[in-house]
């Protein structure tokens, strides 16, 4: 054994490590390799096989969203949707609420439930409205901004729509 050299006033030893500690690095490698060799070569559960199966389970846990057809006029397919108008009312609360009043009677924002809209009353102008929202360039009436909601998704920006046109009848399918 070395003698022990000194930096800064510590004493360092070079001592071997413990046999005990050398015997369960050796069996960790052993397995290791071992591991490796059954489950790419020998296993029935090869990875391409476990991403198809948790694709399939999440398939499950989560079906395909029906793709949201666009109407020819622009007005709202989920225009009295009873699910939808309940879930617009949720999404309404929860994220617009904060501007337009905890009943659409407005706040920072406009009132969306009288019968005058700022920025247009059909579904279609409410629709690019909300989606990509009112910079300053198309501000009127000294009311704010808003920022565009594009990121909600289209099926929650006509969900709320249609809760809002069970609010305010001047909102209207199209011209």
């Amino acid at each position: 054994m070395k003698a022990p050299k000194e930096v800064d006033g510590i004493f360092q030893a070079d001592n071997p490590m413990p046999t005990w500690w050398q015997l369960v690095w050796l069996i960790s490698i052993i397995f290791s390799i071992g591991y490796v060799v059954y489950f790419h070569w020998y296993s029935e559960w090869p990875q391409e096989v476990a991403f198809e199966n948790e694709v399939k389970e999440h398939e499950v846990k989560f079906p395909a969203k029906t793709q949201l057809v666009a109407v020819a006029d622009g007005s709202n397919p989920y225009r009295g949707d009873a699910v939808a108008i309940k879930e617009g009312e949720a999404t309404y609360k929860q994220i617009c609420a904060a501007c337009h009043g905890p009943n659409a009677e407005g706040a920072v924002g406009p009132n969306l439930v009288d019968k005058d809209w700022i920025h247009g009353n059909t579904d279609k102008e409410v629709f690019v409205n909300i989606m990509e929202g009112i910079g300053p360039e198309r501000q009127k009436l000294n009311r704010g901004g808003m920022p565009a909601w594009n990121g909600l998704g289209a099926e929650k920006v006509y969900s709320v729509m249609a809760w809002l046109a069970t609010k305010n009848d001047t909102l209207v399918k199209a011209k």
